[in-house]
Formats: C-alpha cells, sequence, structure tokens
C-alpha cells in the first residue's frame, strides 16, 4: 500500500515450501511488501517435466518461483546454499552446508529487505522432517535474533552498508501443526480486481511450480492461514498479526485513494516523495500507480536476442498515451556489463492517442562478459554456490540486472524500466518474448557427456559435436576432439558457419588405447577459428512456456569411464521413459538396444518381441498409457517375459499396479522423526548388505563386490517398498546411519514363467552420471531370465 510500512519476509529451504496463500493474502489483500526466501534452488529434486536435473532444475525452480511471485506480488531471495538432496537430520545438513555463512546469507536478506515480521515455515525441530527444513526453520529464529545484534556479521555493514534492524515479530507456520495455531488469517475473501479468493490465485501460483508435480485446484469458500507466535517485541502480539507494528505512513503529505487518483496529483505526489528520500521500493509502487492513471504504455523491442561480441544491435523505444491528457516521455538504453549504448535517450511528446517510436542502438564490446547467472557452482563440497565476484547490491537476488534495459521517464518524474527483448510470433503460442543475451560466437556442445567404456573392448565408440553459430557473419576454422595421452588422435573436421543461429553437427569415432585401464578419463570437444581463437564451451537454456529462460555454461567436456562390464546379448529392450530420465540413452551408450515404446505399442502392440521391458522413474504418473496398458505389462511377465519396473510413488503402489501387492510409506526411522512418506537411503555411501549373495543379479553376467557400491552420486535410493508380498525376494539391505535396515530397494518376483523387478536404487541419477557398479548390477537384472 503506498505510502505505508507493511513488510513481511517469509523463510523456507526450498522453491515449493513458501505459503503462497500466507504472501497473496499480505500483498493483495493487506497491501503489505512480502518476500519469500528459499535457502536453496531445489536442484537436488526431481523433475517431472523434463530431463534437466541438478543445476538446470535449479534454475526452473527459480524461474517458477518468480512466476509465482508475479500472481501474490511478493518479492523473491535466496542463499547461497546449493540443494544436496535429502537430508534426514539437522546435522546431516550442516555437514554439507557451512552453518554461519548459511545465516549471514538470511541475516544479509532481512537487512536489506527490513521485515517487521519474520515468518518461519518450519519449526527448526526433528518435527520438520527434511534436515533442510529443519535448518531453515533455525535459521529463521537465529536471524530474528542475529540481524539485530550489531556485533553479528560486521562486514555486511562494513562491506555492503546493511546496518543491523531489529524485526518485531517472529511467526511460524502452522499448516501442518493446527494444535499450536495462535493467529488466523482469512484466504477465502475476493480479490475483487482478479474476480478470485486470494486461496485462489495462490493455488494458482502454486500450480506453476510444474517442475515438482504441485498442481492444486482452485477451491472456493472460506480458507484458513494458520500461525504460531514464536518471538513478540511489541507486547501485543495476542491482538492480530499486525498488532503493535507502527505501520503509519513514512512519506510527506497524504495518499491519494486509487479511485480519485490523477496523474497531476501522484506526479506532484513523486516530487515531494523524491525530495524526503522515501525507500526506492514504495517510489517504484508510486511510478507504476503513475504510469497507469496516466495511461502511458511503453515498450522497448530488439532486432535480435542472441548476440555475440562486436554486434551492434537495434531496439525500438515506444509508447502510447492511451489517456485523455498530454505527456512527456523520455525514453533511454541502460546496457549491463559490456554493453555500450551508441545512441542517447529520445523525448516523446505524446498527445492523446499518440503512439510514438524512436530508434536507437547498442554495441557488445569484444570481451564482453556471456550472459550467465551471477552464481556459479563450484567444488560439490561444500554445497554452495559462489557469488563472491557478484556486487553486493545481487547477492540473494534471485538473478543480475537484464543485460540490456529501456528506461521511461514520465514528465520528468516517473520512471518505468522494461527489459529489452526480441518478440516472436509462435503459431501455437502468440506472441513469445526473448531477452537479450550475449552468447559465444560458436557454441560446442558434446555428446554423449558421459561413457562407461567396458574394459577390453576395443570397438571405437562415436561422440557427436554440435556447433551453434551465434553471429550474422560468418565463422570457419576447424573442430576436433583433444584426448587424453595414449589415446589414438582424431582428425580435424572443417567447419563453415554462414548465418545467425546455424547449427553444424559432427561425428567422431574414438578409438580405445592399446592398453586400457580401469579409470576415468575426459575428452574435449574443441573449435577454432580462421583466427585462432578456441570455443570450449555451450550456453544450455532451459525454456519451458511457463517460465522466462535462462542459461548457464557447461563445458565441452565428456568424461569416459573404463571400467569391467559384460552387457547380456540382447536383440531388443522396450523402455518406457519417465520423469527427468536418461537411463535409455545411457543403457544405449553401452551397448543395450534399447527401443522407446510410444502409447500405441504399450496399447496394441506385440511385446513377446523384447527380451525386456524397463519402466522409468515415475513413469506411471507421466505416460497415462502405461497405466492403461498395465495389465498388458503383467501378461507379457507371465508369458516369460522380463519387467523391470524403477522407482515410482505413491500412484504405483495405490493403483496396485504390481503383480503381487506393495506398500509404501511407514512409522518413523527413528525416535521424535516423523512418519515417512516412503523410505529412502540418502548417504550415497551408506553401507549395503546383500541377502542373496549367490543370487544371479550380483553374479552373471558381472560378479559384483563391493567396489561396486562405490561412487554413487547423491543418494542409494527412494520410494523403497515398505511392505510386500512373499511372492517377493528382497536380495539386498542398506540404510542410512541411525536408521532401522531396509529391504525394499530391490525386489525380484517370478510372476508366471516370467520375472517382475521394482527397484528404488536410484538409477535414474547414477547411470546417466557413469557410475560404473550402477551399470554392472542394471546388466545383471537385465540378464535374470537367462
Amino acid at each position: 500500500m503506498l505510502g505505508h510500512e507493511k513488510r513481511v519476509l517469509m523463510i523456507g529451504a526450498h522453491p515449493d515450501d513458501e505459503d503462497t496463500e500466507l504472501l497473496t493474502v499480505l500483498v493483495r489483500g493487506m497491501g503489505a511488501e512480502a518476500a519469500y526466501l528459499s535457502l536453496n534452488r531445489g536442484e537436488g529434486g526431481q523433475n517431472l517435466i523434463g530431463p534437466e536435473l541438478g543445476e538446470a532444475l535449479g534454475l526452473i525452480r527459480t524461474e517458477e518461483l518468480l512466476a509465482a511471485r508475479r500472481l501474490d506480488g511478493a518479492r523473491q531471495y535466496f542463499s547461497r546454499a546449493y540443494d544436496f538432496g535429502y537430508s534426514k537430520t539437522l546435522d546431516e545438513t550442516w555437514q554439507h552446508w557451512p552453518r554461519d555463512t548459511i545465516l549471514k546469507d538470511v541475516v544479509r536478506v532481512v537487512r536489506r529487505f527490513r521485515p517487521q515480521i519474520i515468518v518461519s515455515v518450519f519449526s527448526g525441530t526433528p518435527r520438520d522432517g527434511h534436515g533442510q527444513h529443519q535448518a531453515a526453520g533455525w535459521a529463521a529464529l537465529e536471524a530474528f535474533r542475529a540481524a539485530a545484534d550489531s556485533t553479528r556479521f560486521p562486514e555486511l555493514l562494513r562491506e555492503e552498508g546493511l546496518r543491523p534492524w531489529t524485526a518485531l515479530k517472529l511467526y511460524r507456520s502452522t499448516r501442518f501443526d493446527t494444535a499450536a495455531t495462535t493467529t488466523t488469517l482469512e484466504g477465502g475473501e475476493l480479490d475483487r480486481a482478479a474476480g478470485l479468493s486470494y486461496h485462489q490465485i495462490a493455488m494458482a501460483g502454486r500450480s506453476l511450480h510444474r517442475s515438482q508435480d504441485m498442481g492444486r485446484i482452485q477451491q472456493l469458500g472460506p480458507s484458513s492461514v494458520r500461525l504460531a507466535l514464536v518471538e513478540d517485541l511489541t507486547g501485543r502480539g495476542g491482538d492480530g498479526f499486525f498488532a503493535g507494528v507502527d505501520t503509519l505512513p513514512r512519506a510527506p503529505g497524504p495518499v491519494p485513494r486509487a479511485a480519485d487518483a490523477d496523474p497531476a496529483a501522484l506526479l506532484a505526489l513523486r516530487r515531494r516523495w523524491a525530495e524526503a528520500h522515501v525507500r526506492a521500493e514504495q517510489l517504484t509502487h508510486l511510478d507504476h500507480a503513475i504510469a497507469a492513471a496516466a495511461g502511458v504504455v511503453c515498450d522497448a523491442r530488439s532486432d535480435d536476442d542472441r548476440v555475440v561480441a562486436g554486434q551492434r544491435i537495434a531496439v525500438t523505444l515506444e509508447c502510447w498515451n492511451t489517456g485523455s491528457t498530454p505527456h512527456t516521455v523520455t525514453a533511454s538504453l541502460r546496457g549491463g556489463p559490456g554493453i555500450a549504448v551508441d545512441s542517447g535517450g529520445a523525448t516523446l511528446a505524446l498527445d492523446p492517442g499518440a503512439l510514438l517510436s524512436r530508434q536507437v542502438t547498442a554495441t557488445v564490446a569484444g570481451d564482453a562478459p556471456l550472459t550467465l547467472p551471477y552464481f556459479g557452482l563450484g567444488p560439490m563440497e561444500p554445497a554452495l554456490y559462489d557469488w563472491s565476484g557478484a556486487p553486493p547490491a545481487v547477492r540473494g537476488e534471485p538473478f543480475g540486472d537484464p543485460d540490456l534495459a529501456a528506461s521511461f521517464v514520465i514528465d520528468g518524474a516517473a520512471t518505468v524500466v522494461r527489459e529489452v527483448s526480441l518478440r516472436v510470433n509462435d503459431q501455437a503460442r502468440g506472441e513469445v518474448r526473448r531477452p537479450v543475451t550475449v552468447v559465444p560466437r560458436v557454441d560446442v556442445a558434446i555428446d554423449p557427456e558421459t561413457e562407461v567404456w567396458p574394459a577390453g573392448d576395443r570397438a571405437p565408440r562415436r561422440f557427436t559435436v554440435t556447433l551453434t553459430h551465434g553471429a550474422r557473419d560468418t565463422t570457419a576454422g576447424t573442430v576436433t576432439l583433444e584426448v587424453p595421452e595414449g589415446w589414438p588422435a582424431v582428425r580435424p573436421q572443417p567447419f563453415r558457419l554462414v548465418r545467425e543461429d546455424e547449427r553444424e553437427t559432427f561425428s567422431f569415432l574414438l578409438g580405445a588405447p592399446a592398453s586400457q585401464t580401469a579409470g576415468a578419463v575426459r575428452v574435449r570437444a574443441v573449435a577454432r577459428d580462421a583466427a585462432g581463437r578456441r570455443y570450449e564451451a555451450g550456453l544450455v537454456t532451459v525454456d519451458y512456456p511457463h517460465i522466462r529462460p535462462r542459461s548457464y555454461l557447461q563445458a565441452s567436456v565428456a568424461t569416459v569411464r573404463v571400467a569391467p562390464l559384460v552387457v547380456p546379448r540382447l536383440a531388443r529392450v522396450g523402455y518406457v521413459r519417465g520423469a527427468a530420465d536418461r537411463v535409455p540413452e545411457a543403457l544405449r551408450g553401452v551397448g543395450v538396444p534399447v527401443v522407446l515404446l510410444d502409447p500405441a505399442t504399450l496399447v496394441r502392440g506385440d511385446l513377446g518381441r523384447f527380451d525386456a521391458i524397463v519402466v522409468g522413474p515415475r513413469a506411471y504418473e507421466t505416460d497415462s498409457a502405461l497405466a492403461e496398458a498395465n495389465g498388458r505389462l503383467v501378461e507379457y511377465a507371465r508369458r516369460g517375459g522380463l519387467v523391470i519396473v524403477q522407482y515410482q510413488q505413491q500412484p504405483y503402489f495405490n493403483g496396485g499396479f504390481a503383480p503381487y501387492p506393495l506398500t509404501v510409506g511407514g512409522p518413523p526411522p527413528r525416535p521424535g522423526a516423523l512418519p515417512v512418506g516412503h523410505d529412502r537411503v540418502t548417504e550415497e555411501t551408506a553401507p549395503v548388505r546383500l541377502l542373496a549373495p549367490a543370487d544371479p543379479a550380483f553374479r552373471v553376467p558381472n560378479r559384483l563386490s563391493d567396489a561396486d557400491w562405490a561412487g554413487w552420486i547423491q543418494e542409494r535410493g527412494l520410494y523403497f517398498a515398505h511392505s510386500w508380498d512373499p511372492a517377493y525376494r528382497p536380495l539386498l539391505e542398506t540404510h542410512d546411519p541411525g536408521d532401522v535396515p531396509l529391504e525394499g530397494g530391490l525386489l525380484v518376483a517370478k510372476v508366471g514363467r516370467g520375472t517382475y523387478v521394482y527397484t528404488g536404487l536410484s538409477f535414474f541419477r547414477q547411470l546417466p552420471a557413469g557410475v560404473p557398479g550402477a551399470f554392472r548390477l542394471f546388466a545383471n537384472l537385465l540378464a535374470l531370465p537367462r
């Protein structure tokens, strides 16, 4: 609300932890400034909408948060924590995140945003479950106290100008703990501007977390937002959410109501506020109110979105006066690092109904940096992003400032900023905006990124190198593979790229050295142009219709792991792709003849022609044809087929898709913990005990040993079966330290003449990462009928 001070900061651990309904009530209902601080960007989760995991998934989930914030009106912040995956205890979380670093990042946001009230999503106790949830609850409580203490993190004042700040109240969400509720807010009230209740708007925002399977129904009717008061410095906490908090205007002059505000009155108010040094956020709100009241709409469009060093960008600055009084707009460009504005601004005298435009240009410097997030991923331990090279003002923000933006000053007072973008028409989606980004002249990508090479196999392996041209002129040169010492060199191939966004693919056969030794080596794809410039990386862009595209830099390097691996002789393996599933490509890389099964084949095709059928992770959620054809899949096993089902969530277990009963979830794994939705082993180094060491799954064609359980990443597995019919044989046991033994990670059952396997082992992470032991075990599972 203009001129008032109501500021609330919510603190959680992950994207999708936030109480979206509370944010909506605060901003759209109470006129407050609200923000959500997520400790991490959700890199350790799963992805329901695409293949991205890790760093790429973090970019998707960051943008999903921003999409939700555009609906509820709140701001978004982050710490530098990287989501290393599920943790069961707070102590385990602090093994990956330096505790003081996380607290400093939270204190930074508190001192920058200066909330009067902090809301913690979590309690900081084992009742929160996930260790990262506990860390967020702990950090909220500690930051409430530390942010006000000048002796804590004094460098934030010295280096970033952030003074200590005292929040007056600390609340905790009680959506999972109704008995502790002390304050209730109503989310079922109607937002008349939107024609929806705050709850409905919040659920629309919740549904934008598409990568995390968070779609929600927008229910009509009352809806309660429940909170518990934890700390109160006002002495009036029991009287209401903002009771005891001074929210009176902090700006000179009365603030006109939206219904009777006119541009002249708002412009006069804007000048008074500027002289009084009112907070920048309040000035921004007032500027948008002035533009709306004046009826002035402005846009900034470029002639290109992917630009390279040395390129000139033409930008159209356009303004339309839809109001009944004349206005003057001064339009100008501002460029980020390495982008210089060639021409000055333009002053547009806009009569009522006038639509005017001006052309201006900018030039990308020869040494302009590529457009990348301000935070970079370094070593995985500690699990932190590095933002030391970023300006202090952007640390904790979702992303840095755009590379190119336009500023429109209305009548010499109100400023509206628009990111410059390329406008294109998609025949299916309509208008699509592409932001201006600096890209390499030659983008280099190699496939596969990881290759497991069976020791002793002399057959060459094929690597594909893709060059993408970022420039509008011509670039020529050679592309090759740089191989380790002792490996046969490959012949360079010439390239010539003559159009922007032109893409050319090159195929290289890499032979094995005369004597292979087990271990990992790196193969680098490199392009050199005629001027001798070297290109050895590419931008990977994550782009979905519901979010803004974002890119990160990936070196064009493939890891080759030489390992003892025998793959059974198979004619054809059917595969039903699941969520974030790159297992088919990994299996093909070691010689498994994988055929992806489409809905027609599942429902009507001849399944008997396959030696085995593998179901990808969460495929029963992502492929409706699989559920429809499940009876055919079980019948295929009865007739002698092999079915391998990788981890599935509750719909699989509750739907009774397995040939014999299975359940998931159960009692707490340790005293004081919550009941679990599913059994999982989060320690990737957790010991594994074979319950049936002589079983073919561990002996044929690869005789497994303890070494095969080394080098696994992030976890052993998830969604282990909790109980099962006696028809299943559990083959191994593993568990996290202090937990009960778990035997539901690999179950095998005879079904008629065939075999059915359910496994919660995280092959979907291990195989694309090239973990040799995971390949050896999976090869043995494919050989079970033999």
